[in-house]
């Protein structure tokens, strides 16, 4: 075998071992290779539970990195997996922000359950057409904006929940993707 064709094959197989030690497959870094916000479902490492969970992740082109935004793990829906959830939802949030609909996260209620929606103002309400998704209840909706609220504001999401006043909370997604961190930064890929 010429060097240079050993050198190319040595190459090649540290490229995949890398890969594989690293967790990345070549679909994830695909979504890197766009100059604008990505949202898509892809497994990352949860270090509380020590494995791998179905997230919805933003690629963040300014910061050349991804954002989850949610870790799918609940079991409470009947027919519904955490990774069916990750699937249906990752494309929404994607279609929301292309439309210019997802300026704002919010929680409210449709048809008397709660949900968390997309919005393009403040004040606007969830309806059905702007649901992302359907929290287990209201207080998991509340906890859901408190947690992004509170990583706007540089917190770890483990401070007492937020209890609502009767006033909207409205989480602006530019300014979410802008300050919090990226999965490389916290070395979980």
């Amino acid at each position: 075998m010429k060097a240079g064709k050993l050198l190319s094959l040595i190459l090649f197989c540290t490229a995949i071992a890398t890969t594989q030690t690293l967790g990345i497959t070549p679909t994830f870094s695909q979504a890197n290779s766009s100059d604008r916000v990505s949202f898509f479902c892809k497994d990352t490492f949860d270090r509380a539970s020590n494995t791998n969970l179905p997230t919805t992740l933003a690629w963040i082109p300014e910061k050349r990195g991804h954002t989850s935004i949610i870790l799918w793990k609940s079991e409470y829906f009947l027919g519904w997996n955490p990774r069916q959830r990750c699937e249906t939802v990752s494309p929404k949030f994607q279609s929301f922000y292309n439309q210019g609909s997802l300026k704002y996260l919010t929680n409210g209620k449709v048809k008397g359950y709660p949900v968390i929606c997309a919005v393009a103002k403040e004040g606007d309400q969830c309806e059905k057409e702007n649901q992302l998704f359907q929290p287990k209840d209201e207080r998991s909706s509340e906890l859901v904006i408190y947690r992004l609220v509170n990583a706007l504001e540089g917190g770890s999401g483990t401070e007492a929940l937020y209890q609502s006043s009767g006033k909207q909370m409205y989480v602006p997604i530019d300014e979410f993707l802008r300050k919090a961190s990226t999965l490389e930064q916290e070395k979980r890929i």
